[in-house]
């Protein structure tokens, strides 16, 4: 006990030290160093390169130091996923060629350029890596998705266009300027350093620079280029990410009936908030942070600190700050800054948590209209999106737009991870069995169960984050007996069954695609915090982990790192989109250990006074 009491004390310093603003706290999540090589190579399209404090030979050394012995690099680090990732690896080698960094005949060109060609070169590129390369002239429009511009028009019966309605939110910036692009079938040849057509494109060189053409602007351009600039967003983004940031800067570029004053202060305020994603997110520097998730990460922290007893007077500044500056008329929360247009389900579901669950007194009002707001959001499934309703499918935008299907996830249908979240905040705010939304979220978890008792998770890796979700939410609703439900009862054994032999737990990645890798992969952190939140109801409800909490924990001991105050992962456990992109989520491996040591400690109290 008296480790434990030191480990939770020491990483608590940490967050405080860490803590911005004496406000708020943000630990920039990252998808790849590949981002910032895009990101060269656009400002380098833009002829704005002068505007960005990108430093090429900073990127350079990180790229240098991360190249894998395939020649390839990582989208993210995955100890247990021997391939590098074809994309991430073209980005940075056009980066390394556009750059002059390197030439043809180098040896990190050479083994870069044998991974690509051995992948299949740009043929087998996703769709969102293609359209890049059609628009810098190195492959035919022609392969790719047309969207017709008319799916963006008005319809009277809804308030949004009609891609709005059935296209997750975070599809929607990016496919507005695309469709631009691709209507023009935009396309501009840099040179010859900027050319790929060593990698074997179907097409290396352009046919024609369509930068020259006369457009007609007609009426759908003009409808498409306003419902882009509507998007703008106080930051200067463009639907709150980066790349749908620089895909419209593209289309405004191109777009001749722009004022110029106004491209002028729209391209600078842009550039300077990508600027500070990507180039200055303190230890994520450079290493592809998309966009600001500040209300997320301040919220996992906030009920790490609370699970570990801080006081909650401490506290009340901060959470004062995001009800202030991020709550929205709806109650909702969103992720971070420039998402306020868009609040997540699994943001407000955690702020319920925390609200009810130590603030109930305080801000009541706050709790309900939370509440009411996650109510009216439910799927008639019983689960829940992460920003929409009702976004399951929709079989014309799987016509238009289902190539993007191999780049993104382009529906937002229910998940449990966000359900399950959603329900523990449920369990700390009084509602019970016996109201029919809670019944809807258990029905819609045990419809999605698999046959081994697991389900796959959505925004987490993976089916341990799943567990971790449902069994330390589902357990806490007044009325279940967790040793009555034999489903919730076979989750916790297969959990069980997928331990280390050195305590913790960890999936990779590949669990995705692979079914060997369910359950399986490196011990983390975060995984096994999350493994440790289901063993912790298991042994409340007294039913046996069999010594896999105690060894799950005393893990979490071994690993923690005194010079640094803190845990780190050794790869990849979020999740961006299921078998394509994954996240380093640093928050994950501060505030989810908390959370879990913080109730650890907690049960053993309560056993010690029961007895």
């Amino acid at each position: 006990m008296d480790n434990l009491d030191k480990v939770i004390n020491t990483a608590k310093q940490f967050v405080w030290r860490t803590q911005k603003d004496s406000c708020y706290w943000l630990y920039p999540p990252y998808l790849g160093s590949f981002f910032i090589s895009q990101y060269y190579l656009v400002l380098s399209f833009l002829d704005r390169l002068d505007q960005s404090k990108l430093d090429v030979k900073k990127l350079s050394q990180v790229l240098f130091n991360a190249q894998r012995d395939d020649g390839g690099w990582y989208q993210v680090p995955d100890p247990n996923n021997p391939t590098s990732h074809l994309d991430a690896t073209i980005f940075n080698y056009w980066f390394l060629k556009a750059s002059k960094i390197c030439d043809l005949n180098s040896d990190v060109l050479k083994k870069a350029r044998q991974f690509i060609i051995k992948q299949g070169g740009l043929q087998s590129a996703s769709h969102m890596t293609k359209i890049w390369l059609c628009i810098f002239g190195q492959y035919e429009w022609s392969e790719l998705a047309y969207i017709p511009l008319f799916v963006f028009r008005d319809d009277y019966l809804y308030k949004y266009s009609f891609v709005q309605n059935w296209v997750a939110q975070w599809v929607y910036p990016h496919i507005l300027p695309i469709a631009y692009l691709r209507h023009f079938n935009y396309q501009k040849f840099l040179g010859d350093n900027f050319s790929l057509s060593e990698l074997n494109g179907p097409n290396s060189t352009p046919i024609k620079d369509y930068t020259k053409e006369t457009k007609n602007y007609d009426l759908s351009i003009k409808n498409l280029i306003e419902k882009i600039h509507l998007m703008r967003r106080p930051k200067g983004t463009y639907g709150a990410y980066s790349v749908s940031t620089l895909f419209c800067l593209i289309a405004f570029q191109d777009y001749q009936k722009l004022d110029d004053k106004i491209t002028k202060n729209l391209f600078k305020e842009s550039i300077d908030f990508i600027d500070e994603l990507y180039l200055e997110s303190d230890s994520s520097s450079y290493l592809g942070v998309l966009d600001d998730g500040r209300w997320w990460d301040t919220l996992l922290i906030i009920l790490g600190l609370l699970e570990c007893d801080e006081n909650p007077d401490k506290l009340t500044k901060s959470v004062e700050h995001f009800l202030k500056n991020a709550v929205q008329q709806n109650g909702g929360i969103p992720y971070g800054l420039d998402f306020e247009y868009a609040p997540d389900t699994d943001d407000t579901g955690v702020m319920a948590l925390i609200l009810a669950k130590f603030f109930q007194k305080k801000f009541p009002n706050e709790i309900k209209k939370a509440n009411d707001w996650l109510i009216s959001m439910q799927n008639s499934d019983g689960g829940y999106g992460a920003f929409a309703k009702g976004n399951y499918d929709y079989y014309l935008i799987r016509v238009f737009a289902g190539k993007f299907q191999n780049s993104a996830e382009i529906f937002d249908a229910s998940s449990v991870d966000v359900t399950a979240h959603i329900l523990e905040g449920w369990a700390e705010s009084g509602y019970t069995l016996k109201d029919k939304h809670v019944q809807m979220a258990i029905q819609y978890i045990k419809n999605q169960q698999t046959s081994f008792g697991a389900w796959e998770g959505r925004w987490g890796v993976n089916y341990i984050y799943a567990v971790g979700s449902v069994v330390s939410s589902v357990a806490r609703i007044k009325g279940i007996n967790l040793n009555e439900e034999k489903w919730l009862l076979k989750s916790i054994d297969w959990l069980i069954s997928c331990q280390n032999q050195d305590g913790g737990f960890g999936e990779s990645t590949q669990s995705y695609v692979n079914s060997e890798w369910i359950g399986r992969g490196q011990s983390t952190a975060s995984q096994t915090a999350w493994a440790i939140l289901a063993l912790l109801e298991a042994e409340r409800h007294n039913y046996s982990t069999k010594g896999s909490l105690e060894k799950a924990v005393d893990y979490l001991l071994k690993i923690f790192s005194w010079n640094d105050e803190r845990w780190f992962d050794i790869s990849s456990v979020g999740t961006g989109h299921r078998r394509l992109l994954y996240m380093q989520y640093p928050v994950y491996s501060i505030a989810w250990p908390l959370i879990a040591l913080g109730r650890y400690r907690n049960l053993i109290r309560d056993k010690k006074s029961t007895n």
